[in-house]
């Protein structure tokens, strides 16, 4: 098999290339050798093409069926669509291994394709560290998950890919979650950077903010196509499970998050220095900590692998990070002081603190609910799991906590300020507040924690509104062109502060959606003929047709489908068929449902169960709003676009300034 001899060959060629880097990157920096920095810089590009090549080569091997290649074997067939062939190269556990290393070697290639300028005393390590990490990835690829192992002989047929992952989604969303793990290497990098050489000023965060952006940003959107794909493709009617490898990647998204907010206090006022060498170098290791949850098979999830030893292999590596950082934050500790102040605690500083804790709160909680069944298990013998419920009881007052602070935040004033000067301030927004919750009220909401949920998001709305409209209300005073224009013009010479309330404001959406989603969701059951209709809530569902075990894709599926039209009084709406089928390489029956989306509600319907003679059983389920979940994190995604725009992008006969 030459193409598979040759990928495993180019793995270790990877191994030893990114080995050299790292050695020369050292060496270079610690001997003044210019030339052996400019081969560790050579290594790295050689790897992101080494590495590019091994991911085609794989491809290929998908491709073209070589089912004696086990990971091909194990994910392919005959008869699976080529569209989800893509999806096949990272369903598995040596195929995504590989999506990370060579999604990793591009960003590091990305990173030093272009010469030092203010990092020249960081790079050495940074590429070092970046090698490294590199060259612990190909060792696992060559010693414990060979994607390109082959069988003793080639079969006639593949195993096939899991109908489940057969789906749109799933062809972009793990690539999304992977590039945010790898553009998370690159701030880890650089703190550690700074810890070694002692440059623990504003500097390297600067350097790094469109970096740290783009991780956050993606890791949040890949969460999001996540639960959009669990919503589509497993027939329960949510989104969101807390389930282990679920709440592996929002806890560095947590993490992060605090990250990017206390890196900002930092570049204004020399505050939490070593809050951001730990928290970068902590949400990096957290991307790793999902990738053990998926991987070792300690943690129990619909998500996740086998049990494999490579769990403890990067448990290992997590271990020895940590174990340096924090070796060398004790070394730095006195840099790691800065020369802020906090503040009072009705100042902006504390606000920022506060905010920190809260999301640090959030992910330590989920951390510890996630590994509940494993401590459990090794200290009564019993593994025991945290349902939804718990989850919510903590994340919920949290996450509400925070959105308050994100509302109080932009009116107190840095050092310190009166609470009666506060108060003042938020005049405008309390009343808007209490205005929506005694509508909500009136309305007919008759959930407590509802009516102050939706109260907070329009008290920090109406902060974030506010906030927008007094520099643009500002500059339309004294320019006389077209007002839109001079809306853009605006955002463009202030791209960091208003992306970042784009964001906020997509965050707020994003918290609606779940409000109204998880409060007034609604299920029923229901059984029809074909020809019955069934009124719920307001729609008309007529049961027109159906088609009952179809033999598809070579005798490998069963279809089962039943179309229903949706009506509203006499007006069609919809028509709407959902499918619970039957694959030779699934055990059980896989649903796909059927979906009616508005701004309003969302009517949900799955099939249940099929009769020969048609007689069949649906589940229907609607639930309001959840479509802002998705609007949303497009508005989140606008927002990062906006606040990563380089400064080119303004108007040259307007003078940009950035806040700071």
């Amino acid at each position: 098999m030459i193409l598979a001899d040759l990928g495993y060959g180019v793995l270790n060629l990877i191994l030893a290339t990114a080995l050299w880097s790292a050695v020369a990157s050292v060496v270079g920096a610690r001997r003044q050798r210019p030339e052996m920095l400019t081969s560790a810089r050579n290594g790295l590009l050689v790897t992101a093409g080494l590495s590019t090549l091994a991911a085609a080569l794989l491809l290929i091997l998908l491709l073209t069926r070589n089912f004696q290649v086990r990971y091909v074997y194990d994910h392919v067939s005959t008869y699976l669509k080529p569209a989800y062939v893509l999806a096949a190269f990272w369903a598995g556990l040596q195929g995504s291994q590989l999506l990370w290393l060579w999604m990793l070697a591009v960003a590091t290639a990305l990173l030093v394709a272009r010469r030092p300028t203010w990092d020249t005393e960081l790079r050495p390590v940074v590429m070092a560290f970046l090698a490294g990490v590199q060259a612990f990835f190909a060792l696992l690829l060559i010693w414990m998950t060979n994607p390109f192992e082959l069988l003793p002989a080639a079969p006639t047929e593949g195993a096939s890919l899991n109908p489940l992952l057969q789906n749109f989604w799933m062809i972009i969303h793990p690539p999304i979650v992977f590039a945010a793990y790898a553009l998370w290497t690159v701030p880890a990098a650089y703190a550690l950077a700074a810890l070694v050489s002692g440059r623990l000023d504003a500097a390297w965060l600067s350097g790094v903010r469109r970096w740290t952006l783009a991780a956050w940003v993606s890791l949040g959107i890949g969460i999001l196509v996540g639960a959009w794909w669990a919503y589509l493709e497993l027939g329960w009617g949510g989104y969101w499970g807390w389930d282990p490898v679920e709440n592996s990647s929002l806890i560095p998204w947590l993490v992060g998050t605090a990250f990017v907010h206390s890196a900002l206090i930092q570049e204004r006022r020399d505050l939490f220095r070593a809050w951001n060498v730990l928290l970068a170098v902590l949400t990096f290791l957290l991307t790793v900590f999902a990738t053990f949850v998926t991987r070792s098979g300690l943690i129990q999830s619909v998500h996740a692998f086998a049990k494999s030893p490579i769990g403890y292999a990067y448990l290992a590596f997590i271990l020895v990070t940590l174990a340096v950082t924090v070796a060398l934050m004790v070394a730095r500790s006195r840099a790691l002081r800065g020369n802020g102040e906090l503040g009072d605690l009705l100042s902006r500083e504390f606000a920022f603190l506060v905010t920190q804790l809260l999301l640090l709160g959030a992910a330590a909680a989920v951390w510890l609910g996630t590994l509940w069944p494993t401590v459990t298990e090794a200290l009564r013998g019993t593994a025991r799991a945290l349902g939804p419920e718990n989850y919510n009881r903590l994340f919920g007052p949290l996450g509400l906590l925070v959105i308050v602070v994100l509302g109080l935040c932009p009116w107190i004033e840095w050092r310190r300020m009166s609470a009666a000067r506060l108060v003042k301030k938020l005049g405008v927004q309390a009343a808007i507040a209490i205005v929506v919750a005694v509508l909500g009220i009136v309305l007919g909401v008759d959930e407590g924690w509802v009516v102050i949920t939706v109260a907070v998001i329009a008290f920090a709305a109406m902060t974030l509104v506010r906030q927008m409209a007094q520099g643009i209300l500002a500059r339309l005073r004294t320019t006389s062109g077209w007002p839109l224009r001079t809306v853009v013009e605006v955002v463009r010479g202030n791209r960091r502060r208003y992306g970042g309330q784009i964001i906020h404001f997509g965050i707020l959406l994003i918290v609606a959606g779940v409000t109204g989603s998880q409060a007034y969701q609604s299920e029923v059951q229901v059984n029809l003929e074909v020809g019955e209709s069934v009124e719920v809530q307001g729609y008309v569902l007529r049961y027109q047709d159906y088609a009952y075990e179809q033999i598809e894709e070579g005798g490998n599926k069963v279809r089962n489908q039943a179309v229903v039209e949706v009506y509203r009084g006499d007006r069609k709406l919809a028509t709407l068929a959902p499918e619970r089928n039957w694959h030779r390489n699934a055990q059980g029956a896989v649903s796909e449902v059927a979906l009616r989306s508005t701004l309003r509600e969302d009517l949900y319907l799955v099939l249940a169960g099929l009769e020969p003679d048609g007689y069949a059983a649906f589940q229907v389920l609607i639930t309001p709003m959840v479509l802002w979940l998705w609007i949303g994190g497009a508005v989140l995604l606008l927002g990062a676009v906006v606040a990563m725009t380089p400064i080119a992008w303004r108007d040259d006969r307007q003078p940009a300034t950035e806040q700071r």
